[in-house]
């Protein structure tokens, strides 16, 4: 079986893992220090969203999974994302993503000027646009003019592997640690320093490992479904129920593994289950 089958223990994981920045970027002075470094804002309070909510608009339409979702004192919100791999056409992906959002943060019967201003930023670990920078920032403008298109969206693609350094010493040691995975480099910025002894903690946390696993199995479990799909499409389908059954069990395991060690909402977001869930689990053990 391919090699992309194997699990990297959560001793060795890297920040442009999924699992990792998210754990590194919920963090609430990274997550401040890295967006107004970015961005040049002063945010005096950040809140985060619950990363389970969704955002689709109804069981048969595509929904969308956010890694860090959040808003600051003003209701500004901002989608931070970890693209570890080049395989979707992430304007397109940006531009669902913000269609997504503003559904959600507009409620019925609010006028259209409410919609909070916005922010989508993607960290990718390769050069999208093929254009060297370690920012690219999405600006519109009318056709022939200098009059800029101002709709309150904005998105920014970060690229780790840069030639050119057109960004803060701030951010390009943050893009340096998701090229490199070197935490033996001294970093010289707070956000840098903070981001490097936020992994360090995650890589030792024994309590996040079986949430860790689980996620990872998780995946796992989908890539080998999609592999053995293309291999025998009956023989998938067979695969499919009953690995839809090992999941519901291995679930269960790390919901019942983690009872004593956090409460039932930090359980459902550190194993991306609806807290629903997990309160069915917990109670049926009663």
């Amino acid at each position: 079986m391919p090699s992309q089958f194997s699990i990297t223990p959560l001793s060795e994981l890297p920040l442009r893992n999924d699992f990792m920045f998210a754990e590194v970027m919920r963090t609430g002075d990274i997550c401040q220090l890295f967006l107004e470094e970015l961005l040049g804002l002063n945010i005096q309070r950040i809140e985060f969203i619950d990363k389970q909510k969704d955002l689709s608009d109804s069981y048969t339409h595509h929904g969308i999974r956010l890694d860090v979702y959040l808003k600051d004192e003003a209701g500004t919100v901002f989608n931070v994302e970890m693209q570890s791999a080049n395989s979707e056409n992430l304007p397109k992906r940006a531009r669902f993503y913000q269609s997504a959002i503003d559904r959600s943060e507009l409620p019925k019967s609010t006028h259209y000027e409410e919609l909070s201003e916005s922010y989508i930023i993607f960290v990718c670990d390769f050069d999208y646009f093929q254009i060297g920078k370690a920012v690219g920032e999405r600006v519109s403008f009318l056709k022939e003019t200098e009059t800029a298109y101002n709709d309150g969206s904005h998105v920014f693609f970060l690229n780790s592997r840069y030639t050119e350094g057109n960004a803060s010493q701030s951010i390009l040691e943050f893009l340096d640690m998701i090229r490199t995975n070197d935490l033996e480099k001294p970093y010289e910025t707070p956000l840098g320093q903070k981001a490097k002894e936020r992994v360090q903690a995650v890589r030792s946390d024994r309590a996040l490992e079986v949430s860790y696993m689980t996620y990872a199995q998780k995946i796992m479990d989908e890539r080998r479904y999609g592999f053995n799909e293309g291999l025998a499409e009956g023989e998938a389908r067979g695969e499919a129920r009953g690995e839809a059954k090992g999941r519901a069990e291995t679930l269960k395991s790390a919901v019942l593994a983690m009872k004593d060690l956090a409460a039932p909402a930090d359980i459902a977001r550190r194993l991306e289950l609806s807290l629903e869930y997990v309160l069915k689990i917990l109670n049926q053990e009663k």
